[in-house]
C-alpha cells in the first residue's frame, strides 16, 4: 500500500486539499484493481487548522516531535498553500515540518508544493540546485522571493524536477494531483480516472 500525507498549515486552502483526496479517493473506487490500495492522511502539528475562506478541518494524524519518524514511511508529502492573512506562514519555521522535509528530500521521497506553499517549504533550507515555481501573479511577489534561497526559479504554472512537483496556484492543484497519481499508478490509470471524474 502507498501513503500520502498532507500537510496542513494554518490557513491552507481547501481546493488544494481536495484536489488531492478527491482524485485518490475516485482512484481507490474506480481505478485499475492493482492501484485501488493508495491511503491519503491529513496530517498537522495541530488537532485543526482553520481554511483560508473558512471552515475549520480536522487533521487525520497529529504529527509531534516524538512521532515524527513515524511519517518518513508515506511515499509522498502534499503541501496545500494557504493565505497570509489567515495566518499560512505564522508556523513555517515549525522543527516537525523541517524534521519532515529534511528526511523526505534526502531520500528522494515525492514532495509537491502548491502555490504559496513553496515558500514554507523552500524556508526549511532543504530544497536545494531544483528548479521550483510558486504564485506568479499579485506582481510576482512570491515568485520574486525565490531568488532568496539556493532553487532554480521557473516562472510556469507547473514544474516538476525529479520528485518535487510544485504548482502556482490552486487552479494547477488539480492537474497536479494527476501527475502524481501518474507517478505512483500508470497513464492508463489516471485516463480512468478522469473519465469518471468527468475531466476530460
Amino acid at each position: 500500500m502507498k501513503k500520502i500525507a498532507i500537510f496542513l498549515f494554518e490557513g491552507a486552502e481547501l481546493f488544494e486539499i481536495a484536489s488531492f483526496t478527491d482524485v485518490f479517493g475516485w482512484n481507490n473506487v474506480v481505478g485499475l484493481k492493482e492501484f485501488r490500495d493508495i491511503k491519503v492522511e491529513t496530517i498537522s502539528y495541530k488537532e485543526s487548522i482553520k481554511c483560508t475562506w473558512g471552515g475549520e478541518l480536522r487533521a487525520e494524524k497529529i504529527i509531534t516531535e516524538d512521532n515524527v519518524e513515524n511519517f518518513y514511511e508515506y511515499d509522498a508529502l502534499v503541501i496545500p498553500g494557504g493565505f497570509g492573512k489567515a495566518n499560512f506562514f505564522k508556523d513555517n519555521d515549525n522543527e516537525i515540518f523541517k524534521k519532515l522535509i529534511k528526511y523526505f528530500s534526502e531520500n528522494n521521497k515525492v514532495i509537491v508544493a502548491i502555490c504559496s506553499a513553496v515558500i514554507n517549504l523552500l524556508e526549511t533550507t532543504y530544497i536545494r540546485d531544483k528548479k521550483v515555481t510558486t504564485y506568479l501573479l499579485d506582481n510576482k511577489r512570491y515568485f520574486n522571493q525565490l531568488k532568496n534561497y539556493n532553487i532554480i526559479p521557473v516562472e510556469e504554472e507547473i514544474v516538476i524536477d525529479n520528485n518535487l512537483f510544485t504548482c502556482s496556484g490552486p487552479g494547477n492543484a488539480l492537474e497536479l494531483s494527476f501527475r502524481v497519481l501518474e507517478k505512483l499508478t500508470s497513464k492508463e490509470n489516471v485516463k480512468i480516472i478522469q473519465n469518471n471524474m468527468f475531466l476530460k
